[in-house]
Formats: C-alpha cells, sequence, structure tokens
C-alpha cells in the first residue's frame, strides 16, 4: 500500500508549530502531538464593489482578485446590446478600453483578464449570433465562427481549448443538443448533450475532456438536469437540488459551483463534488443573468450586475471565498 512519501515523495515534516501551507498538506505538530492538515473551510458570501454600469445576460470571466464583464443589455434600454466591458481587481470595478468587435447578450464568457473568450449570443439585431472572439488583455480579435449559430448557450475552458453546448437555433427558436469544442483555430462538432436546452450554465474551468453543464430551460420550464462530457460523450449526473436558469457557474467537473439563477430569481448556492450537489452558504440576494467568474478550485467567485426580479440591471457585487484552515487528522 501507498505511503505518504510514496505519493508525495517526501516525509510528513514535524514541526512545533502549524504553517501557513498549500491546501493538502500534511504535517505532525510535536507541540500537541497530532497529525495535521490544510484544507478549505466553509465558504461564505459578502458584498464586494459596485459595477459602473447596471445590465443583464452579460458574460465575465477571470477570477475574484482579477475579473471582467462585458456586453450584456443595459438597463433601462431593453433591446440594445452593448459593448461595454468592465474589469475588477477585488474590490472595486474599472472601465476599460477595448471593446468587443460584435454586441451581444445571452453568451457565455470565460477565461482570464489577459485570456478571456466568448462565443455565439444575440445580436439584438442581427440576432442569433456565431461569432466567436478573444481577448489579450488590450483588445478583442475575431475567431473562427461557431458551426451552429444560437444564443443561450453554455461554454467554458480557455482561449485555446474550449466547449460550448446547447443554446437556442434559428429560425423555429427550438432548443438545441449540439456541442462544438475550440482548439484554438477552429470549432468542431462532438458529442450532443443528452437534454437539449438553452440557459445551461458551465463550470467555467472546464476542459475539452472533462466538461459539466447544469440547470437550464429544456423539456421542462426549469431543469434540474446536469451532465458530465469527458472528451466523446455525454453522461448524466446527479441532479441539482433546484430547477433553475440563467445562474452563475465555476470551478470544473468535480468542483463546481451553482449559484443563484432565475425561478424567477433565487439566492440558492449548491457545491457538486463530482457525485452530488450539496446546499452552501446563500446569495445575499437572488440573481440571475449577470456577470460571473472564479477560480479551478471553486474557493473564490464573483457575480455582479444582472437582474433580481425585479428590478433589472443591478450594479452590485457579491464575492464568494472559502478559506483555508487546518484540521486534525482523525481515524474512526
Amino acid at each position: 500500500m501507498a505511503d505518504y512519501k510514496g505519493i508525495k515523495g517526501f516525509k510528513v515534516q514535524s514541526l512545533a508549530s502549524d504553517p501557513s501551507a498549500p491546501i493538502g498538506q500534511v504535517w505532525y505538530n510535536t507541540t500537541t502531538n497530532v497529525l495535521k492538515y490544510q484544507a478549505l473551510g466553509a465558504g461564505t458570501w459578502s458584498s464586494g464593489g459596485n459595477c459602473n454600469t447596471g445590465r443583464a445576460q452579460l458574460a465575465g470571466a477571470g477570477i475574484l482578485t482579477a475579473g471582467m464583464m462585458f456586453c450584456g443589455i443595459p438597463f433601462p434600454t431593453p433591446g440594445v446590446t452593448g459593448k461595454l466591458q468592465e474589469e475588477y481587481n477585488g474590490s472595486a470595478w474599472t472601465e476599460v478600453a477595448g471593446e468587443v468587435n460584435t454586441a451581444s447578450s445571452y453568451f457565455p464568457g470565460w477565461g482570464t483578464t489577459t485570456a478571456a473568450m466568448k462565443a455565439g449570443g444575440n445580436g439584438y439585431p442581427p440576432g442569433y449570433l456565431n461569432e466567436t472572439e478573444t481577448w489579450n488583455g488590450t483588445s478583442w480579435t475575431e475567431e473562427a465562427d461557431l458551426n451552429v449559430e444560437r444564443y443561450g448557450l453554455a461554454g467554458g475552458g480557455t482561449t485555446t481549448a474550449a466547449l460550448v453546448a446547447g443554446g437556442r437555433i434559428p429560425p423555429s427558436g427550438s432548443n438545441t443538443d449540439v456541442a462544438e469544442e475550440y482548439n484554438g483555430t477552429s470549432w468542431t462538432a462532438v458529442g450532443v448533450i443528452n437534454t437539449a436546452r438553452r440557459y445551461a450554465r458551465a463550470a467555467s474551468s472546464l476542459t475539452t475532456t472533462a466538461g459539466l453543464i447544469f440547470g437550464g430551460l429544456g423539456p421542462a420550464p426549469k431543469e434540474v438536469l446536469c451532465e458530465s462530457f469527458n472528451g466523446t460523450s455525454w453522461t448524466e449526473e446527479a441532479d441539482l437540488g433546484s430547477a433553475r436558469y440563467q445562474m452563475g457557474g465555476s470551478g470544473t467537473s468535480t468542483n463546481a459551483l451553482c449559484f443563484g439563477g432565475a425561478t424567477p430569481g433565487v439566492t440558492l448556492v449548491e457545491a457538486f463534488n463530482g457525485t452530488a450537489w450539496t446546499e452552501v452558504a446563500d446569495l445575499g440576494s437572488p440573481r440571475y443573468a449577470a456577470g460571473f467568474g472564479g477560480n479551478s478550485g471553486a474557493s473564490d467567485a464573483f457575480i455582479s450586475a444582472g437582474n433580481t426580479h425585479p428590478p433589472a440591471g443591478q450594479l452590485y457585487t457579491d464575492e464568494w471565498t472559502k478559506a483555508a484552515t487546518v484540521k486534525t487528522v482523525t481515524v474512526v
């Protein structure tokens, strides 16, 4: 049987006091004579800085201390889609130059403040979009188009390895089950999702061989469905505890966070561990159709702007943090 040295490559350290260690690190405390490890504690939400322009149906990218959001429908001008973008430093939002080339709403965004991506959406007009753009920290560049134009799709990944699924397609306005993968150059159709739907969300730090989408509008008015992708096909996973759509989503296929959503508006937050969804700390107020982002460990996230039903086009930001905590190893 493997021991700690065989797994980590070194022995457990003996220390007189608990260090500030990375998550997962193990040590023996010689003062208290117990084995300890660094883990994540319970997550909490708190209020952050207000954004500069209230809007909804926008997208976001990045992490809590280096986030961004862009486009959407500015309030109070429904029917108009903007190009405006803002960046967040963990306390304040700042408008930045370098607007997107194609104004859009009802679309996903992902990546970082120096390497972000957006795909599809609604142009108001021209309506259904297949445009893809990447952000390099200074400007947006048009990339290869999606094969299927649509809005209300879910997506995530990086600027060189991305995955999108579902959405609403013309001319019928019906939901699609089509999924596509991006390799940094072009989009290729991959295995279809099991349930066609729109307004689902993805774990934004997904990979093209480990994807996760959840919720949405499909055969049911609000969905609890969750599906994972292994690079070839989609598999149904444990359902969300609460049916919803247009929520925030972050993390990975085995460590995801789903927050807020339209039912028509909820504060509920759930965490996924690769097996089941569990309720965690609620948002301060209902939120959906907002800009959001978070790190791959689901230990930080943000959600800003969006709707609370009513009113539309909010300004405020909620911040999710899951701090490190020292725990004692116990034997049952």
